[in-house]
């Protein structure tokens, strides 16, 4: 049987901080940080939505992380999930929280996004 994959970390802190590597982390681990920003990072996921007056437009980007040294929030494995084009609403979520918001978003794509449309379609059709 083989040893898991590892990683080591420089810290200011702690200097060299060894841990284990988790097979889905995409091993990208700057040093220079402290112990407690250590944080395994898996495959982002993101939603890109084309508009017509800034092209291409991030809305939303989720990935598994993990903070094992982490000081303020769970140490557990999560979900990160970042809405907007800058990032600037981040939010850890676990499995049930996750599904929340997808099932948010399903609901509102089905329900009042479709009203809107069909809205917009009406209004549209009354400007030709």
């Amino acid at each position: 049987m083989s040893d898991p994959r590892t990683v080591t970390v420089g810290t200011i802190d702690a200097g060299p901080v060894t841990l284990p590597e988790p097979f889905w982390c995409c091993g990208w681990h700057p040093a220079g940080g402290y112990r407690a920003d250590i944080a395994h990072q898996g495959q982002e996921l993101a939603l890109v939505v084309d508009t017509a007056c800034h092209g291409e437009v991030r809305m939303l980007s989720a990935a598994l992380y993990q903070a094992p040294f982490g000081e303020h929030e769970t140490t557990d494995v999560v979900v990160a999930v970042e809405f907007g084009e800058d990032n600037t609403e981040s939010h850890t979520l676990n499995s049930q929280d996750l599904a929340a918001v997808a099932d948010a978003m399903v609901a509102f794509a089905v329900g009042p996004l479709h009203e809107l449309i069909t809205r917009l379609q009406l209004l549209e059709g009354d400007a030709s």
